[in-house]
């Protein structure tokens, strides 16, 4: 399924909602969870914070930072991307972006929660 997305306003397209797909063991204040993954229907907001990071916020308050493994050339200018989803979850080091307009493919990276804002 191809969804596009550009910062602030994202179109997606519904997928059926699963669980996190990290083991039930990892421990809850953990900050980076390897394979993490999230639910792009969930996604409020997202910011591209530079050409190797992207901020998503979440519906449900939480915020998950992608770092990607290499600089994506013309992230930032452009403030967005396509990815086509297989399946209903975008999990670390498993999704490829392209660059709106410019059409330079980019692997992301591990997803980390932040924490929360007290």
């Amino acid at each position: 399924m191809k969804m596009e997305t550009r910062s602030g306003a994202a179109t997606i397209l519904l997928v059926s909602i699963l669980s996190a797909c990290t083991s039930p063991d990892t421990p809850a204040n953990s900050a980076s969870i390897e394979n993490s993954c999230i639910n792009p229907t969930e996604i409020a907001k997202q910011t591209i914070v530079s050409d190797q990071e992207i901020r998503f916020e979440l519906r449900n308050g939480e915020v998950w930072v992608n770092k990607l493994p290499r600089v994506c050339p013309g992230l930032k200018f452009q403030q967005g991307f396509t990815w086509e989803v297989s399946g209903t979850l975008v999990c670390s080091n498993q999704q490829r972006i392209t660059v709106k307009d410019e059409g330079t493919p980019c692997q992301l990276g591990e997803f980390t929660r932040q924490p929360k804002a007290s």
